[in-house]
């Protein structure tokens, strides 16, 4: 299992404290995150333990962040 970061955004160039979660891949951290997330309308971004974004979900999609 990986550990991701899960920042829930008020917009895309927000930043605020990210929360620690385990899962298999990046598809299953993108469930999990999309099932924790609180408020509507907001931003989720997946980044990986050293700060590299990995995707984000914008007005209800994900875009992968391949750098």
């Amino acid at each position: 299992m990986a550990t991701y970061i899960v920042r829930e955004l008020q917009n895309p160039q927000s930043k605020r404290e990210g929360i620690a979660i385990s899962a298999d891949s990046l598809t299953a951290a993108k469930r999990k995150a999309t099932r924790s997330q609180m408020f509507l309308g907001t931003c989720l971004a997946i980044e990986a333990t050293n700060g590299v974004v990995l995707s984000r979900k914008i007005d209800g999609k994900w875009e992968d962040c391949w750098n």
